[in-house]
């Protein structure tokens, strides 16, 4: 239910600040466990673009970040708008102690984590946690077929859960309503401080509220932006002034920089999305085992087919170039598309439309069937098709990576001297990619073509040769989605941000709900993990909440 205003006296047992996919899910976990909780959302009940302008970042190197009006939302639901719907899980070796990834300690193992992957892929509606599908096929040279990604029957999840949000008795959700200061206490006889209550701003004035619990579930960025502000004042917060918080921060290279050339063309099917048994669409992608890895000390990486660059006419594809035409034109590319992901299919400006519009003209007559196919696929069945592989006698396709980067502590989020429409701070950010990162996607795409070869399934062409396809690589080491790192947990608090449980250190009642806490970025996008974690996390509280009032119960005189 919506709160039209917030009471100063009340107190909360848990509040949630942030709504996005992690927030919407911890609160809806709530819900079936009993508990009542405050859910606040920063924006309005719908998306709109122009509320992001109080998420404006200082991006140090503009050709590392995305800018931070397109990679979040501020409204109910938050980035669930954009969001394209991917649900990967992270893999056993990206927890695993890696000698040649420096600064990369897990406190825990993913078997702790792995059963919260089943409600999580529930509560993002991607059919199920089986990841792992055998091919049927023993594949040498270190490679695997087995892994697969799935995709949310509606990737924008809050269409599907903001009925359910908005009716439900025991989540109260107030809009609106930004957070401007967490207030600590004194420290307490075990050294820590209580949370005491956050002040935050909403239409109404500001408002003080109050809870036993508070988790911020506000996205990688602003969660951080929100603790370093709040270190100003109690410095002693997240290991310190130029300690843990705000370093560390990652997210994912990922681009192309060859093409595969399959030795059958039917191989390629097996790599294109397709229906399971639950109704979701699943795709397998080529991955190196951990044992490969390891032994070639490479970060994990996985691969698939794509089409060529929908930008570059030289595809002399009349379905193509018709697309990138329709993404080109904005009004109708962000009906289509999210506009992060729009402007990664246009290209760099100028674009040329005259060879696109002779590619679409020739290829009319097949491309008009194609076209029709997947307009079906993607906008009238459901639930839509996630893209779509063009088939080509010549059996090459362009070669998607993505792949993890190693944890620099020198990559950074740290606070502006602007100020947002509210007084904070601005977050100032500074992604960087290290050398190791670009080697290991040279790398990588050595083994894989070693192993396809060796498979008999085909091989790479790259797109450049020596020194360019390194620079091409370092050309594509960006991104500012998947906001991983700069709230890392571990056990030592000089060396962390929050606990395995995700307890801030040195705060008893404040908690962190995000991608940010994980220590590596793996080769997964980071929301389904995210989700996992959150419902872990709501599961914790409820647990120990139950233990103390079993006790103090137990405690009372018969």
């Amino acid at each position: 239910m919506i709160e039209e205003s917030l009471s100063d006296n009340k107190v909360w047992e848990l509040c949630i600040v942030g709504s996005g996919p992690v927030g919407m899910a911890t609160a809806l976990e709530c819900e079936k466990l009993g508990q009542d909780v405050l859910l606040l959302e920063a924006g309005d009940a719908s998306f709109d673009p122009s509320a992001a302008s109080d998420s404006h970042a200082e991006i140090v190197d503009p050709d590392r970040h995305a800018p931070m009006e397109i990679a979040v939302c501020r409204a109910l639901g938050g980035t669930s708008w954009t969001w394209g719907g991917r649900c990967v899980a992270y893999d056993d070796v990206d927890l695993m102690p890696r000698e040649f990834v420096p600064n990369a300690p897990w406190p825990i193992s993913h078997g702790e984590i792995r059963p919260w992957y089943q409600p999580a892929t529930d509560y993002l509606f991607c059919g199920g946690d089986r990841f792992e599908i055998p091919l049927g096929r023993k594949l040498s040279g270190g490679l695997t077929l087995d892994w697969v990604e799935r995709w949310a029957r509606e990737s924008r999840v809050i269409l599907l859960h903001r009925e359910r949000l908005l009716a439900s008795k025991r989540i109260h959700i107030s809009l609106k309503s930004v957070v401007t200061q967490i207030n600590l206490g004194p420290r307490n006889s075990v050294g820590e401080r209580p949370l005491q209550s956050l002040t935050v701003k909403t239409p109404n004035g500001d408002a003080t509220v109050r809870a036993r619990r508070v988790i911020l579930a506000m996205g990688g960025v602003e969660t951080t932006r929100l603790l370093l502000h709040t270190q100003q004042q109690w410095p002693e917060l997240g290991g310190g002034i130029d300690g843990p918080l705000g370093r560390y921060y990652m997210g994912h290279i990922s681009g192309k920089i060859a093409s595969i050339l399959f030795n059958d063309s039917k191989t390629v099917t097996d790599l294109d999305f397709k229906l399971d048994s639950t109704g979701a669409y699943i795709r397998r992608r080529f991955m190196l085992t951990a044992e490969t890895q390891i032994q070639h000390r490479v970060l994990n990486t996985a691969f698939w087919p794509d089409n060529p660059a929908f930008y570059d006419p030289s595809h002399k594809s009349g379905v193509l170039s018709s697309v990138f035409l329709a993404l080109a034109f904005p009004p109708t590319g962000r009906r289509l598309l999210s506009e992060a992901i729009r402007l990664a299919h246009t290209g760099p400006r100028p674009y040329r439309l005259g060879a696109h519009l002779r590619n679409a003209i020739l290829g009319a007559p097949r491309g008009a069937v194609d076209i029709y196919r997947i307009l079906r696929d993607r906008f009238i069945r459901k639930p839509k098709k996630p893209g779509f592989l063009v088939p080509n006698a010549g059996r090459k396709y362009a070669l998607h990576y993505h792949a993890e980067q190693v944890p620099d502590p020198e990559s950074r989020i740290s606070l502006s001297s602007e100020r947002d429409s509210f007084g904070l701070q601005r977050a100032q950010i500074d992604l960087r990619f290290t050398e190791q990162d670009v080697q290991s996607v040279l790398d990588s795409h050595a083994l894989l073509d070693q192993a396809l070869q060796s498979s008999g399934i085909g091989r790479l062409e790259y797109f450049y040769e020596g020194q360019d396809l390194r620079k091409k690589v370092w050309a594509q080491a960006a991104d500012g989605f998947h906001q991983v790192g700069s709230t890392r947990m571990g056990t030592d608090p000089a060396q962390s941000v929050v606990d395995p449980d995700l307890k801030v250190h040195g705060v008893d009642n404040l908690y962190v709900a995000s991608s940010s806490v994980f220590p590596t970025s793996g080769q997964a996008n980071s929301t389904l993990l995210a989700v996992a974690f959150g419902l872990r996390l709501v599961h914790h509280l409820h647990n120990s909440t139950h233990e103390l009032s079993t006790a103090d119960h137990a405690s009372q005189p018969a």
